[in-house]
């Protein structure tokens, strides 16, 4: 097993995104709060706004899960490394936007409104998979700046991933135009598989 060597400035990154996700993810509980008493059926009737927190919840938690991944095998981040991060951090730091606009959708709005907030969720899920995908490949082009050799097939494993999320995202605006739910629920699905298997990877991991 080789050592994990980081270099100062690494753990100010991490904090930093860290700090970045907790908060989207503090955001995204607002959605939650009801404006009043609510009966239980009213309770029931807000599944929309559950389904869209959960999701939103899950694509976020992927991120950071990918994110604590990465960083571990990150020994330098350079100027370039560290304004693609801000891109991801940008992607997910809007997730509360598309997730209050499919829950307001579901529950009161129209077929083209459904149609247009499953869009912004896909625009969104792409804003975060782009810069996660061009860091990927340009730590691949540049090992130096990860810790050890055997990170380099990580990286290339995550850019599968990240290109996967992009593809499943066009796909979510196409079912959107049968079933918008439809479409949420399959996206929901597709990140529960991305969480599961990160999750087995973190278990095999020798370098772990």
């Amino acid at each position: 097993m080789e050592k994990r060597a980081r270099l100062p400035g690494m753990g100010r990154l991490e904090s930093f995104s860290d700090a970045v996700l907790a908060i989207v993810l503090t955001l995204l509980v607002l959605e939650l709060l009801p404006d009043g008493a609510q009966s239980p059926e009213q309770l029931l009737q807000d599944w929309p706004t559950y389904l869209a927190f959960v999701t939103a919840f899950l694509t976020v938690g992927v991120v950071w899960l990918n994110h604590n991944q990465a960083v571990s095998r990150i020994r330098r981040a350079d100027p370039t490394v560290q304004v693609l991060n801000l891109g991801v951090l940008l992607g997910a730091s809007l997730m509360p936007w598309p997730t209050a606009l499919i829950s307001a959708a579901l529950q009161d709005g129209d077929r083209p409104a459904q149609i247009a907030a499953i869009f912004v969720f896909a625009i969104v899920t792409v804003l975060i998979s782009v810069p996660w995908l061009a860091l990927d490949l340009y730590l691949i082009r540049h090992r130096a700046l990860l810790t050890s050799s055997s990170d380099e097939s990580w990286m290339r494993k995550h850019a599968q991933v990240s290109a996967a999320t992009i593809v499943a995202a066009g796909v979510s605006v196409a079912l959107a135009f049968i079933s918008p739910l439809a479409s949420l629920i399959l996206y929901a699905l597709v990140v529960a598989v991305f969480l599961v298997v990160r999750l087995k990877e973190s278990v095999t991991d020798p370098d772990d």
